[in-house]
Order: C-alpha cells, then sequence, then structure tokens
C-alpha cells in the first residue's frame, strides 16, 4: 500500500515544508520513522514529535537549519534537534551502533536503510515510510502495528542488555493498544531483567518514560502489566 497522501497530510499538520526544503534530499531519501509512522498508519495525526532519517545529514544543511530555527546538533549521533511552533523535529543520519554498555553506546556511520534499522526497539517502531508513501518495513511491522503486537525486532534479552531503557520502553508501548498482544519470550526476558533495569537507567528517566502512559490511550495496560507481575510492582513508583 502507498501512504502519498496520509505522508501529504502529516506534512500539512507539523508544518514540515520549510525544514524539507531546506534539506533538498531526494524524495524516496527522506523517511518517516516512529510516532510519525504510527500516525501515518493509522491517519490520525496529534503527535508534535517528528522523527526524520536520512542517508547523511550534510554540514551545510546543519547550518543553514541552525540559522532559521532553535536546533541543536548532536555531533557523535549525526543528530540535528529543532523546536518550532510547538513541534519538536529530530534528523537523523543513518546509524549504527557498535559497543552498546547497556544503556548508551558508540555509534558508526550506516551506509543503508536495513542497517540502520538494526538499531532500533520494536517491529513497529522500524518501519520507514519516504515522501512518496513508499513502505520499508523490514520485521513485518505494519502487520504487528495494525494487529496490536507488541514485539522485539530480535532476540529480546540481547536487545535489553544493549540498552535497558527498552525494558522500560515495551512497559510504556503496552498503552498503545487497546488490547495489547505480546510473546512469552519478551515477556519472560523483561521479568529476567528487570532487576538489573535501575543500575543502567537513572530514575529520572524511568519516571519520565513511563509517566507518558498518561498521554496514550490506554494507560490502564501499563498499570496493570506492572500490578500483575510481582517482578515489576516497584515500576509502579515511576508513575
Amino acid at each position: 500500500m502507498n501512504y502519498l497522501k496520509q505522508v501529504n497530510q502529516i506534512i500539512e499538520f507539523s508544518h514540515l515544508e520549510k525544514i524539507l526544503e531546506i534539506l533538498s534530499i531526494n524524495k524516496k531519501e527522506v523517511y518517516f520513522i516512529g510516532g510519525a509512522t504510527r500516525s501515518i498508519l493509522s491517519n490520525t495525526y496529534n503527535n508534535k514529535d517528528i522523527d526524520l532519517v536520512i542517508p547523511d545529514l550534510k554540514d551545510e544543511t546543519i547550518e543553514k537549519i541552525s540559522n532559521e530555527f532553535n536546533s541543536k546538533f548532536y555531533s557523535g549521533y549525526r543528530s540535528l534537534a529543532i523546536t518550532d511552533n510547538n513541534f519538536e523535529y529530530q534528523i537523523n543520519s543513518f546509524r549504527r551502533d557498535i559497543r552498546p554498555t547497556g544503556r548508551h553506546t558508540k555509534v558508526a556511520k550506516a551506509l543503508t536503510l536495513e542497517e540502520d534499522s538494526k538499531r532500533r526497539d520494536f517491529t513497529f517502531n522500524s518501519i520507514y515510510i519516504n515522501l512518496l508513501g513508499e513502505t520499508f518495513d523490514l520485521y513485518d511491522g505494519i502487520s504487528h502495528f495494525k494487529n496490536s503486537y507488541l514485539k522485539f525486532i530480535f532476540d529480546p534479552i540481547e536487545q535489553i542488555q544493549k540498552d535497558y531503557l527498552r525494558a522500560i520502553r515495551f512497559m510504556r508501548f503496552l498503552s498503545l493498544f487497546e488490547n495489547t498482544k505480546i510473546s512469552d519470550t519478551d515477556l519472560d526476558a523483561i521479568i529476567l531483567l528487570s532487576k538489573n533495569i535501575t543500575e543502567f537507567v537513572k530514575e529520572n528517566k524511568i519516571s519520565s518514560e513511563l509517566k507518558k502512559i498518561h498521554t496514550m490511550p490506554y494507560p490502564k495496560n501499563t498499570i496493570s502489566f506492572l500490578n500483575g507481575n510481582k517482578e515489576l510492582n516497584k515500576f509502579l513508583d515511576y508513575l
């Protein structure tokens, strides 16, 4: 399916025209990712965090955007954060994670979208949709999203041990769907590694992530999940 109509709607909703004009990149190579793709797939536009991925963020582009917008460039990640008109935009170059430490990681330039996708957490957070409405879905994320299935891309134990925040994000995204489906493998990994989370993730980060459930459609899902698994009861204190 092509999502060009929805792409044009999110561009209009998020006032992206000026940013895209400055980027001046072939429409095939500008991709929505994360919350933006979820908005496109559900045809619901209320998310003011807009993430874009491009092959390489050039120095001259960074300079032009910095002259036009309130922005901050993170050189280690080749990532540009822009704040404008109550929207938060993130523009990232293709990258791959190297030497993860349980929370942060060194990164290196990636040459392909597939390489970039391997650093994502869940299948529906790794759906890329370009400005032509074309989808690049390497892990069956569209099907999972439409069927309310929350699933790690790869082995959940390895994924969480690379970045323990992913376990907290899993708990949060339970509140995205009315009847969220999960696998026993992912659940077992969350419970097994839950005792290590606070060693790697700062308490204020845990709290800020979990409090986001209150802006999501079904916060009771996360609360019930934490209540229903005694190993996770302690995370109720962060809500």
